[in-house]
């Protein structure tokens, strides 16, 4: 926690906010409510979308996992990334590339505060980190794939944060 008990907020951020980043802001809440309730009052999730347009529910298939794991995101409105979100933020996670690269030419503020999900908090070779594809009108397989990776990094985010002491 930060000065005068501020949370650290972590904002995840896809293209519209309606698959990666609306199952992983569902994910982390879900993750700190069950395997690490002596951090959630520290932290704050939010998401938001590179390209969303404002209230757009999250799509089918991603609720469906959702409940599949456990949780609910029926409630989820899509939210166009903006300089309000961006000031909050004391981390941005990207999926991919493209999108880190809109959010820093965006908010140039946010150049050292963003990050690809995969490589934030990373001890390995860069050359390891990939980016986070969007499962949205794909196969099963694909959607299988991102659920294992977004729930392998919040893990692996969240036991970071508390071994460094941000949280």
């Amino acid at each position: 926690m930060g000065l005068f008990g501020k949370k650290f907020t972590i904002l995840v951020v896809c293209r519209a906010n309606k698959t990666r980043s609306a199952y992983l802001h569902g994910y982390m809440e879900h993750y700190l409510r069950e395997r690490m309730p002596y951090i959630r009052n520290k932290v704050r999730i939010l998401s938001a979308g590179v390209q969303a347009r404002e209230g757009g529910g999250p799509t089918q298939v991603v609720r469906h996992a959702a409940r599949l794991h456990g949780f609910s995101i029926r409630n989820h409105r899509s939210t166009p990334l903006s300089a309000r979100l961006v000031r909050k933020a004391d981390v941005i996670l990207v999926m991919e590339q493209w999108q880190k690269d809109a959010v820093i030419e965006r908010f140039p503020q946010a150049k050292e505060k963003t990050f690809r999900l995969t490589e934030y908090l990373w001890n390995g070779d860069e050359r390891d980190i990939p980016d986070i594809p969007d499962p949205t009108d794909r196969s099963a397989e694909d959607y299988e794939e991102f659920i294992a990776v977004a729930h392998a990094e919040t893990d692996r985010i969240f036991r970071e944060l508390v071994a460094r002491g941000l949280v």
